[in-house]
């Protein structure tokens, strides 16, 4: 934030000029890479002047109810380049920089109200740390844990569970003319069996099998496509990157995971970990997934707000609020 904190009180900015501080400071905080000095330097800037204080305040009561929304957060490195890259018209450049930023916020935001009407126009949700069941039309039941979202598209030639977010635990009623599918934005999980579980998150796609098979088909950035027959006792991820390793899973392990409230997980990523702890925690969780992805995690981990501290006291992260209340996760 080189020239934010050396303001002085005889050169007083404008209102535009302050603004663009603020909107900087604020991105500068949000940001995964904050450390202690940079909050310091936020809070000494601050007490440089009131109107520093007070146009802070100003600003986070604007763009606070958008919070709840973003999913995706934007590097603060990426902001800074695009208002420092605009062209240093004298008449424009001021508004150029503050519509640069209001923009990018409203973008974020608008796209995590997309992400949250889809969830609330959803046939069925659940909320954060709550379980629930539900028999379907044709006798299939799931049951559904933490924050999930999914539609119900049932026809004379297929039935489909369109998975928008969260974890469910299906077991398929038979039906030879209808084959039972779980449409992800990742992949297409076709069931040969009865019973799996499919965790969903804005990441990746996890597939636990816990009895028979299913075929699961991903296409990848190039348009070439994927299939993967995945058996009992077996798990994969599915991203953008397309189908991960299988990996070998306790049945009898991730059944009682599941009726005791808990999180059974063998050599699994750190950030998928923290992805399915985030659908039972209301709170926000903010990290660089790709930072903490080498971490692998073995562990039965409690879904009631605990298993965070028992990742943080095992593991080598820290765990800490930010400047908005947000739960920063980094590696130590």
């Amino acid at each position: 934030m080189s020239g934010s904190n050396h303001q002085q009180h005889n050169n007083p900015l404008s209102d535009t000029e302050l603004m663009e501080q603020v909107a900087l400071w604020l991105l500068k905080m949000q940001s995964i890479d904050c450390t202690a000095q940079d909050r310091q330097e936020f809070l000494d800037w601050q007490q440089q002047n009131p109107r520093h204080v007070e146009m802070v305040k100003q600003m986070q009561s604007t763009f606070q109810p958008f919070e709840q929304f973003k999913q995706h957060t934007i590097s603060h490195q990426i902001i800074e380049q695009a208002v420092e890259q605009t062209q240093p018209d004298h008449l424009f450049k001021k508004s150029h920089k503050i519509l640069s930023i209001i923009f990018i916020c409203i973008f974020t935001a608008v796209m995590g109200y997309w992400a949250n009407t889809q969830y609330w126009f959803a046939d069925t949700k659940n909320r954060y740390n709550s379980w629930n069941e539900q028999v379907l039309p044709d006798d299939s039941e799931i049951k559904i844990s933490g924050h999930t979202a999914y539609n119900i598209k049932f026809n004379q030639q297929q039935r489909v569970i369109e998975l928008l977010d969260g974890n469910i635990l299906v077991d398929v009623a038979k039906d030879a003319q209808r084959p039972f599918i779980i449409d992800t934005e990742f992949a297409q999980i076709k069931a040969l069996g009865t019973r799996f579980i499919v965790q969903h998150h804005g990441q990746a796609t996890i597939l636990t099998m816990l009895h028979s098979s299913t075929e699961v088909t991903t296409t990848l950035i190039n348009g070439q496509q994927q299939i993967v027959k995945v058996d009992a006792g077996q798990q994969i991820i599915i991203d953008l990157q397309g189908i991960h390793p299988v990996q070998k899973i306790s049945i009898q392990q991730a059944e009682t995971a599941w009726q005791q409230h808990m999180l059974a997980i063998d050599l699994m990523p750190l950030d998928q970990v923290l992805a399915i702890l985030q659908s039972y925690d209301d709170r926000t969780f903010k990290y660089d997934a790709q930072a903490l992805n080498h971490i692998e995690v073995t562990a039965m981990l409690p879904l009631d707000g605990r298993g965070l501290v028992l990742l943080e006291n095992s593991l080598p992260i820290t765990v800490e609020k930010d400047f908005l209340g947000r739960t920063l996760i980094k590696n130590k």
